[in-house]
């Protein structure tokens, strides 16, 4: 009987302190999910040009995204406080809207030697990490996006959005139908995802390759899903 109590004592320990993980652990998130929001709104205050705060899962790279309202290389030399550095910016270009619409969309940094901006994107280029992780999150003031990477790989200094033609479906069509192709070419991964061209969005996220200037290392991701959100959640 006093083992039965025993027992019974130690299974209702056991299922609270299961029960008080799940609930710190959802604490956790949403303090996560806070912080981006904050950060967001305290950088679009302090600068206009300022739209989204990106976070890719396993790298340093936790940043705001910005768009100058007609240089599309000022971010290449300033960062978000207008100063001038090398290290430059996270940002977009004016090919497209800031609110993640369109077909593609692409982020572009600079891939410093000390993995601070896009630095610790080719570790994507590491089997064993590209398999373990896929999420890349983006929260904007009033979404929350996340995306699935479906590929990783180096590919020419081709500017993507032109070479092509991203900013339309058929263009878009294309791309995808040869990523699979052109990632092996190129020695990178691909992932096996189900993609829509005539519905689904995606994010290109581009930076130098430490292989050579004349390279670029790009990650290929899915939009897998949206969130509403407001200052208070």
């Amino acid at each position: 009987m006093k083992i039965l109590r025993f027992s019974l004592s130690l299974i209702a320990m056991v299922a609270v302190l299961f029960l008080g993980l799940k609930i710190l652990d959802g604490f956790e998130q949403k303090a996560v999910e806070k912080h981006s929001q904050n950060a967001v709104e305290t950088r679009f205050h302090q600068n206009p040009d300022v739209f989204a705060w990106l976070t890719v899962e396993g790298t340093r790279i936790d940043y705001p995204v910005a768009q100058h309202s007609r240089d599309d290389t000022y971010y290449l030399s300033h960062d978000i406080d207008g100063e001038e550095t090398y290290y430059g910016a996270i940002f977009t270009e004016l090919v497209n809207k800031k609110t993640f619409e369109d077909p593609v969309t692409i982020i572009y940094g600079h891939a410093m030697l000390d993995d601070s901006m896009f630095g610790s994107l080719d570790y994507f280029a590491k089997p064993a990490f590209f398999n373990e992780h896929e999420s890349i999150k983006i929260d904007t003031l009033t979404q929350h996006f996340e995306y699935e990477v479906l590929a990783a790989h180096s590919y020419t200094d081709d500017h993507l959005f032109y070479t092509f033609e991203l900013g339309s479906r058929e263009g878009l069509r294309y791309y995808l139908d040869t990523l699979q192709i052109r990632t092996s070419d190129y020695g990178g991964f691909y992932r096996q995802i189900a993609t829509d061209p005539q519905k689904d969005r995606f994010l290109i996220l581009s930076t130098c390759d430490v292989a050579g200037n004349d390279q670029r290392f790009v990650v290929t991701a899915r939009l897998k899903s949206v969130k509403e959100r407001t200052s208070k959640s």
